[in-house]
């Protein structure tokens, strides 16, 4: 929302003539985000918030998991471009086990480069789900779009029966 409203201030400083279109555009966009905001608020409601846990590739859902009372709780690497140590490898797969977490999350962009992540969830027998980042595809073409499957992928597969479980 923010960059909405930099982006109108900006516009409208460059082209003044345009400024009424630019608030009325900000303005709508603005109120699609904060039903979207609404939206994923309530997905993210229906997970238990014990269960409310993301364990990913690296370090960059963390503006996600405050705003919607989530905790990131491991994730393997703080850079993606770098290959996770032995050590870093031991201590997600802990993670994982002391949690006892029902799913990791992948970013799709991601997926043929970080192969320790399903690995280990293969090892520790759980799902692997996706989660966008900061690149789109076919299945999210829109911020609204890939925040809206985020918050559907996390709470289907947080809220997912545990393999072994009824």
């Amino acid at each position: 929302m923010a960059y909405v409203e930099i982006i109108r201030d900006t516009l409208s400083e460059v082209d003044p003539a345009g400024t009424a279109e630019y608030s009325r555009n900000a303005a709508a966009y603005l109120t699609e985000l904060a039903d979207l905001d609404l939206e994923v608020r309530d997905t993210v409601a229906q997970i238990p918030r014990q269960d409310r846990t993301l364990v990913t590739t690296h370090d960059a859902f963390g503006y996600f998991a405050q705003a919607y009372d989530l905790s990131v709780s491991g994730f393997v690497t703080p850079n993606p471009a770098v290959e996770p140590s032995l050590a870093e490898r031991k201590r997600l797969t802990e993670t994982i086990r002391n949690l006892q977490v029902p799913a990791v999350f992948l970013e799709p962009n991601l997926a043929s480069r970080s192969s320790t992540l399903t690995e280990v969830a293969k090892e520790q027998g759980i799902s692997v789900c996706p989660i966008y980042g900061d690149a789109f595809d076919e299945d999210a073409t829109t911020y609204i779009d890939m925040m809206r499957f985020n918050a559907q992928s996390v709470r289907d597969c947080l809220t997912a029966p545990r393999k072994g479980t009824p």
